[in-house]
């Protein structure tokens, strides 16, 4: 099969920095570059970054700590159930008139 140069532009200090966790790891540039690719192709999905399972993880936890405590509100007043959010003021302003 053909292959084909890609080419794209990271930070000089990212560079060597990852350069430096590939070669420990006894990969090449070439063979992430590869692999990362094989992975986009296989998934149909961008390779998640750290940061972003991080803030998702955040902002599930912040979701999960509200559906707790919206599960605890008492149940509504059957009063209200069929009246809109204006039926439901205009009948407050009257009780406070």
């Amino acid at each position: 099969m053909p292959t084909v140069v890609i080419s794209g532009r990271v930070d000089e200090d990212v560079k060597l920095r990852a350069d430096a966790i590939i070669r420990a790891a006894g990969s090449t540039v070439n063979n992430v570059i590869n692999d990362v690719w094989q992975t986009i192709v296989s998934t149909g999905q961008l390779p998640v970054p750290p940061s972003v399972i991080d803030e998702q993880k955040e902002k599930r936890a912040v979701l999960a700590s509200f559906m707790e405590w919206f599960d605890e509100l008492p149940p509504q007043n059957e009063a209200f159930e069929h009246m809109t959010d204006d039926e439901i003021l205009a009948g407050r302003v009257d009780d406070y008139a």
